[in-house]
């Protein structure tokens, strides 16, 4: 393989058309996605198609847009998309199957998701003048009901994403532990787990954990959450990522990780286990891993010279104009039946005071960079990081919608993330771009 350009974004959020903006922020932006061989993006949506059949268990907020959104995102110039995620089954089993159809129907590549595990676990493959791109896709984030199975001969399988399970183990001192069994004790819970242990039902348990209230712990020095990935998920991935190098010329591996230190769900700090994933899928094949699901950055690592984003953060983020939400939305946020979806994004965004919550009290949602990663003879060779701000400050009619950021703002995106960076050994630097600012990845 030659000279190889690619470019990724965390997620797609899109609601709303964006091919009729002209703002020069905006197009500059899409010339560098259009630049490169290779462009990525995590479609964070389903596209439903009636009759609209909502799941009981979703990702936090039912989300779906009409089809003409992969138009857009097409348009903007991806045509690597990722469908493994805590969203792929807001609308059933139905909702995810009619997506990937949408997909086929316009030969977009995709990845993470499909009609049995099979599918969901193998790879997509996307053909460019530069060389053969392979996209292998996960997720560590979902509802329980969102997992592929695998056919049988005498049971069919079932579409969803291609998991991958981690275990999460509690280590507190031995003060502690006596502290917790007498809790368990007291609690009578202790005596309801050793019944279930009788009739085999029962975690996936180590000899020297103790089960608490689905929790397991273990005795160490210091308190600590401990997290690792599941060998059975990690080990098959990597043998699709194994599949798609002898496959391909170049291999991206993607997975859907909100999971953060200590259990936060939406954080700057991964969990240990995503640095252990990223770094075997790494050692399988993959020459680029992409992270995505805190909706904000996460540090970059640079590993045996391949690169790491373990998370991009938003790139489109138009949750507050998706069209409808069933039932439960409105219940969860205690709205009454003749309540609308604006009603639901208020609710969502802002307290009742009008103050902001959730997503608007940080701007750090609403600022990402895109990367721009050069590729000589199979190694990196240099790595671009042109910042991106959604626009926190516009109206809900624009709010979302990525455009290249100010040199101000820019400088400050790109200092947050050397900072983030820091711990991975990666050192960035911040140029001047004409009137803006770029970051650049020292090799």
């Amino acid at each position: 393989m030659g000279n190889f350009t690619f470019t990724a974004t965390g997620d797609s959020i899109i609601t709303r058309r964006v091919s009729q903006r002209k703002d020069p922020a905006f197009l500059e932006m899409l010339q560098l996605i259009r630049s490169v061989d290779a462009a990525f993006t995590n479609l964070e949506l389903m596209t439903p198609q009636a009759p609209f059949v909502p799941s009981s268990e979703y990702g936090g907020m039912h989300l779906s847009a009409p089809p003409f959104v992969l138009d857009e995102l097409q348009w903007c110039g991806f045509n690597l998309y990722h469908i493994a995620h805590n969203h792929a089954t807001d609308y059933m089993y139905q909702g995810l199957v009619d997506t990937i159809d949408q997909l086929r129907l316009r030969n977009m590549v995709y990845a993470g998701g499909g009609r049995n595990l099979g599918e969901a676990r193998s790879p997509g493959y996307l053909e460019t003048a530069a060389g053969r791109v392979a996209l292998i896709g996960a997720a560590s984030s979902y509802v329980t009901g969102a997992l592929a199975a695998e056919s049988r001969t005498d049971v069919g399988g079932r579409p969803g994403i291609s998991p991958l399970r981690y275990a999460t183990e509690f280590v507190l001192d031995a003060e502690r532990m006596a502290a917790l069994a007498d809790i368990d004790k007291a609690l009578g819970t202790a005596a309801v787990t050793a019944r279930n242990r009788v009739f085999g039902i029962r975690p996936e348990e180590q000899p020297d954990a103790y089960h608490f209230l689905g929790r397991q712990f273990v005795e160490g020095k210091e308190p600590a959450v401990r997290t690792k990935p599941k060998q059975r998920d990690l080990e098959e991935i990597a043998h699709w990522i194994a599949e798609a190098r002898r496959q391909a010329d170049f291999v991206v591996a993607s997975l859907h990780c909100h999971e953060g230190q200590n259990t936060d769900g939406n954080s700057a700090e991964p969990a240990d286990f995503i640095i252990e994933t990223a770094h075997r899928w790494i050692d399988a094949g993959a020459d680029a891993f992409i992270g995505h699901g805190p909706h904000m950055l996460r540090g970059i690592e640079i590993y045996k010279g391949k690169p790491i984003f373990y998370s991009l953060g938003n790139f489109m983020f138009m949750f507050e104009t998706v069209q409808r939400f069933p039932s439960e939305m409105y219940e969860a946020q205690k709205l009454p039946p003749t309540a609308t979806p604006t009603d639901v994004a208020d609710a969502w965004s802002q307290h009742e005071n009008g103050t902001a919550k959730g997503f608007h009290a940080d701007t750090a949602f609403w600022q990402s960079v895109l990367p721009i990663c050069k590729f000589e003879g199979g190694k990196l060779a240099a790595l671009e990081l042109h910042p991106i701000t959604l626009g926190l400050a516009r109206p809900r009619t624009e709010r979302g919608e990525p455009t290249l950021a100010g040199s101000e703002e820019g400088t400050a995106i790109l200092d947050r993330l050397a900072q983030l960076s820091a711990p991975f050994g990666t050192r960035l630097t911040v140029e001047k771009a004409g009137n803006r600012v770029m970051g650049r990845v020292t090799l």
